[in-house]
């Protein structure tokens, strides 16, 4: 590849980026602190009762009585008639929801469209369902989302007599006839792999809450939502029309009850159709939201984030409504949260009419969830057996010179923007042999830019690598950034010689660093 090629390349790149991310250079550092990878701490891959108690699970955690959150804060053993439907969800793991569904907001009272109901949860096959049918009631015998005193928790709660029902379930640490069951997790990678249901007024989500309320401002006031923050790793409406996803954080500053939120968008035509995984990477600085393995988002610490939430008036904002005003940085939830799997039934008022669900005409849907897994940091110490390094995609830029090229490069820069001083990981895999690969750090000016690695086979200053690579093998390169200008580099791979017979090349790939 010609260097004047390279260099109108960057500028390309560079004028990209730029356009597009005006706020990148503010961005703070975003420490590679998964280099070692991830080890499992929570998995369930809902195989049933006697199957996972074979694998090692006690049995207690199916044998105990499931508990259903009645309301948003109060659970009660579910009542028998729901015990045999739910005899293969761990309860150590999850409790159930049997309460009127409080995402189907805006409805006025008296109202509403869906409530929660643990009929509609099912282990089998493998699999976590949760379903979403037509309601037993009708016409008169309606009655969603009346207020009323609830002299089974004492308290006031909404009726739940709605046109459809729902499943969901949560990991939320709570007792279960004494024992300490649920589960949360502060930081780490969360992970669901799912076939998403679709269809009029379907909204399935995953996401993860705060397991305790720990935040209060300086007069002592508790801050709870949206202030204590919330992680949307899935969350899918119906007028996407089962193609795309978002996912997103809400981040908050309780002092001054301001929140907003920041996210992005996963696209497949076969969302409903097919498994996907759905992922979240949290780290003291960063949340990464991630589809299958290509990234689609990342939300850093202090990134200027818009506001729904402000002070001045508690009032819920639309995006057309915001301004830079309402603007404050990104704050990273430091405390345990725990999972909330579930799919609502919203009544698509303001969208069109093939979006809103019709109890007369409506067909039951299947959220199918394959498993739930959640990992946490690797460090040096840790069993390097015990931990996976994950191939997720960055944006990556191929600029290919040659046609029925035979391999292929992926690089992983971590982390992206860096500060200066910090050392940089950067991971480079070929999908076959090659013969000979050079991997370099290359400036805007198409220079390649020397620097003292950390952590590689071949200490010296130069080359990333220089060598060749096995099929599947991934080299990784630690190295220190002391010595480069604050400015945009490229990690640039390239290769020849690959393939059985050793005629495969091209296919440069170029990665954006920020220092």
């Amino acid at each position: 590849m010609k260097w004047n090629h390279l260099v109108i390349l960057c500028s390309l790149i560079l004028y990209s980026l730029v356009s597009t991310n005006k706020d990148a250079s503010r961005f703070p550092a975003a420490e590679d602190q998964t280099q070692y990878g991830w080890k499992e701490t929570f998995v369930d891959e809902f195989n049933g009762r006697e199957a996972s108690i074979a694998r090692g699970t006690p049995s207690t955690c199916f044998d105990m009585p499931p508990q259903c959150l009645v309301n948003y804060w109060g659970q009660k053993e579910c009542k028998p008639e729901y015990h045999a439907g739910l005899r293969n969800l761990n309860k150590c793991n999850w409790r159930v929801y049997d309460m009127y569904n409080w995402m189907d907001f805006d409805a006025k009272e008296g109202q509403g469209v869906n409530a929660f109901d643990p009929s509609q949860v099912e282990v089998k096959n493998g699999n976590l369902t949760l379903y979403a049918t037509r309601s037993s009631f009708s016409g008169s015998q309606l009655d969603c989302k009346r207020k009323f005193y609830d002299p089974e928790i004492s308290w006031e709660n909404y009726t739940k007599k709605c046109p459809f029902i729902s499943g969901g379930i949560n990991s939320k640490t709570h007792e279960n006839n004494g024992t300490k069951v649920g589960f949360a997790q502060e930081y780490g990678r969360f992970e669901v792999r799912a076939i998403l249901p679709g269809g009029p007024g379907t909204w399935p989500a995953h996401w993860l809450l705060p397991d305790i309320e720990p935040d209060t401002n300086s007069a002592g006031k508790g801050c709870g939502w949206p202030f204590s923050g919330e992680i949307d790793i899935m969350e899918m409406w119906s007028d996407s029309d089962g193609k795309k996803y978002k996912g997103g954080l809400i981040t908050g500053d309780c002092e001054q009850s301001i929140a907003g939120g920041e996210g992005g968008y996963g696209k497949s035509k076969t969302i409903t159709t097919d498994f996907h995984k759905y992922i979240v990477e949290w780290t003291p600085n960063y949340v990464k939201f991630i589809f299958d393995e290509d990234v689609i988002q990342t939300v850093y610490k202090d990134q200027d984030v818009r506001s729904k939430y402000h002070q001045n008036d508690g009032t819920n904002y639309s995006a057309d409504e915001l301004d830079d005003r309402f603007k404050h940085p990104a704050r990273i939830p430091n405390h345990p949260f725990y999972w909330i799997l579930n799919t609502t039934i919203e009544h698509g008022l303001g969208k069109k009419e093939k979006y809103r669900p019709d109890p007369d005409n409506f067909k039951t849907t299947k959220h199918v969830i394959d498993y739930v897994k959640t990992y946490t940091r690797c460090t040096a110490s840790d069993d390097p057996a015990l931990c996976v390094k994950f191939k997720d995609h960055d944006t990556v830029y191929n600029y290919n010179t040659h046609k029925n090229e035979t391999a292929s490069v992926e690089i992983n820069v971590f982390p992206s923007p860096q500060l200066k001083g910090r050392d940089m990981t950067t991971r480079i895999t070929s999908n076959q042999y090659c013969k000979n690969v050079t991997f370099t750090l290359v400036n805007m000016a198409g220079q390649i830019v020397g620097v003292n690695k950390v952590s590689a086979e071949d200490h010296t200053r130069g080359y990333l690598y220089k060598g060749p690579l096995e099929k599947d093998e991934t080299k990784e390169i630690v190295f220190m950034t002391n010595n480069l200008a604050a400015g945009m580099y490229l990690a640039t791979a390239w290769f020849d010689g690959c393939g059985e017979n050793g005629a495969g090349e091209g296919n440069h790939v170029f990665k954006m660093v920020v220092i």
